[in-house]
C-alpha cells in the first residue's frame, strides 16, 4: 500500500496535480480507489491524507538528520552516513532514527516529490527543500474513524433540515400538499436510527471498559480475514487508549472494520 501510493502520487505530481505543497483532492480519491480495488480493503481519501501527515514528519525528521553535525550523505544509496559513536549517541537519544541511519531509505526520490516541496515536472529531482514540520499527533486512525462515523450522523441531519425545508418550498409553491405516507416513514426510519446511535454512545461512556469483551469482539473479526498478529496489535492499541475502545465498543460491524483498516493502513 506504502509503495502504491508512493507510485501514483508521484505520476499525479508529474501531471501537474501538486501546484504546491499539496495536491488536488483528486490525486487522494485516485490513491484510495486502487487501493481499495488491489488490496480488497475499504480505503477512503482520508486514510492517504492521514498517512500523508506521517510521511511529512518522515521526511522533516530525513532532512534534520542530514544537517546534523557528523552526519554524511551517500547520494547513490540515498543514505545518511555516520560512524559508529555518532549512530550510538544519536539513537540512545533518538531510538526511532536507528531507521534512517546507515540504511538505505527506501522511495527516497519520491518522497522528495509527494511530501517535499518538488512539482517535478518530470522525472525524479535530486534536490529537495526542506518542508515545515507537520507533526503527527497520532490520533489519525482514531480520527478517520471517527469523522466517518460523524459523518453518517451529519448526513441524517443534514437529510432532515433538507427535508424540512424542501417542504417548506413546496407549500409555499402547491399550498395544501400534504406529506406523503412515505416521507413520514423515511423520517421516522431516520430518527430512530440517530436515537440509537445515541443511546449506543451514551451506554458506553457508563463504568470502565471491558477489556476481556474487547479482547472477544476483536477476535471475532479474524472470521473476516484479519490475521490474529493484525487483531492483537489493533488490541494493545486500544487497551493503551480507553477512549478510543469506547468509541470501538459502540461502533456497528461495518464501522469496527472501517476502523480496523484505517488503523492497519496508518501502521504501514
Amino acid at each position: 500500500m506504502h509503495e502504491m501510493m508512493l507510485r501514483i502520487l508521484t505520476e499525479e505530481a508529474g501531471k501537474g496535480n501538486k501546484p504546491s505543497s499539496t495536491f488536488r483532492a483528486g490525486s487522494f480519491a485516485l490513491v484510495a480507489k486502487e487501493i481499495t480495488a488491489q488490496f480488497g480493503v475499504e480505503c477512503h481519501p482520508s486514510y492517504v491524507d492521514n498517512r500523508m501527515r506521517t510521511l511529512r514528519t518522515m521526511w522533516s525528521t530525513i532532512q534534520t538528520l542530514r544537517k546534523k553535525s557528523g552526519f554524511g550523505w551517500d547520494d547513490n544509496l540515498k543514505m545518511i552516513t555516520c560512524d559508529a559513536k555518532t549512530y550510538q549517541e544519536e539513537v540512545m537519544a533518538h531510538r526511532k532514527h536507528a531507521k534512517y541511519l546507515n540504511k538505505k531509505i527506501d522511495f527516497y526520490d519520491e518522497l522528495a516529490i509527494v511530501v517535499g516541496k518538488d512539482t517535478a515536472a518530470g522525472g525524479f529531482s535530486k534536490s529537495y527543500v526542506d518542508l515545515e514540520n507537520e507533526p503527527d499527533n497520532g490520533d489519525s486512525a482514531e480520527f478517520v474513524a471517527d469523522n466517518v462515523e460523524e459523518g453518517v450522523v451529519e448526513k441524517g441531519k443534514n437529510a432532515v433540515e433538507s427535508s424540512t425545508t424542501g417542504s417548506g418550498i413546496s407549500k409555499s409553491r402547491k399550498r395544501g400538499r400534504a406529506p406523503s405516507n412515505a416521507d413520514d416513514s423515511v423520517l421516522t426510519n431516520l430518527f430512530d436510527q440517530l436515537k440509537e446511535i445515541a443511546v449506543a454512545l451514551k451506554e458506553i461512556n457508563r463504568g470502565p471498559v471491558d477489556y476481556t469483551a474487547l479482547y472477544n469482539e476483536i477476535m471475532a473479526m479474524m472470521a473476516d480475514g484479519y490475521s490474529e498478529d493484525m487483531l492483537a496489535t489493533a488490541f494493545d492499541h486500544l487497551c493503551e487508549n480507553e477512549k478510543t475502545a469506547r468509541g470501538f465498543l459502540a461502533k456497528n460491524a461495518r464501522l469496527r472494520k472501517l476502523w480496523l483498516d484505517g488503523f492497519l493502513f496508518s501502521q504501514i
